[in-house]
């Protein structure tokens, strides 16, 4: 799902997750960005009013509203710009790798992702996220990107029409694998100093291992026993 900004974001209309976060937007769009990001990282979500935006990016409030649309739509942005690249470079070294390699670069990309502060400030953003409907819908919209982005690195490349049993079990490991992401990266920033994110990951390592021949081997995957089909 794409969610874009109004037609003030003049000459695109940016989507959430943006194709490059950074490479798509203007000078002042971009300064505008990491402004806001700083500003999340050291002070919270709070400090993302457009008076403090603005006065740290060295642009006019307005400028905020020309190249974003809304609030919403730039912290759309500074949560994609966070992890973006990560996730894409990821996709990339990946691509083509045997299973056994694929899961464990995984992991270690997992790992360097949240040991580099990749999600500093994004546990901020969510219960306001939860308040807040056009915010909601565009973190939404970056979760299912990143369910894809997972899929990719670990070779689960369904197709929902062609093979809807297997792709929905594989979204399904996509999502615990975003939700096991999300809750290491809380344990590591409660323990910045000393918290150790491998006994984890080498677990997730070998569960993957035993999983991912029959998610991604050629038929259908066995049916599983209790649980109902996704609505359709």
């Amino acid at each position: 799902m794409a969610v874009t900004a109004p037609a003030g974001a003049r000459g695109r209309a940016y989507s959430a997750p943006f194709d490059d976060p950074l490479g798509e937007l203007r000078p002042a769009a971009r300064k505008i960005l990491a402004a806001a990001s700083r500003l999340l990282v050291s002070e919270g979500y709070d400090a993302l009013t457009h008076e403090r935006i603005a006065a740290a990016a060295g642009v006019n409030k307005s400028s905020i509203r020309n190249n974003f649309g809304s609030k919403a739509a730039l912290v759309a942005a500074v949560v994609d710009a966070m992890v973006h690249d990560g996730c894409l470079e990821l996709s990339e070294a990946l691509e083509g790798a045997e299973a056994h390699e694929r899961v464990r670069g995984a992991v270690d990309g997992i790992g360097e992702m949240i040991h580099s502060g990749a999600f500093a400030g994004y546990f901020d953003i969510l219960p306001h996220a939860l308040r807040d409907d056009d915010l909601r819908e565009r973190i939404l919209a970056l979760y299912r990107w990143w369910y894809g982005e997972n899929r990719k690195w670990l070779g689960m490349t369904a197709d929902s029409a062609a093979d809807p049993a297997r792709a929905r079990l594989q979204l399904g490991v996509a999502q615990i694998v975003a939700a096991i992401i999300d809750g290491l990266s809380i344990q590591a920033a409660l323990e910045p100093e000393g918290y150790d994110v491998y006994p984890a990951l080498d677990a997730l390592a070998a569960l993957l291992q035993g999983a991912l021949p029959a998610l991604t081997e050629a038929g259908g995957p066995p049916p599983v026993a209790g649980v109902p089909a996704s609505p359709s």
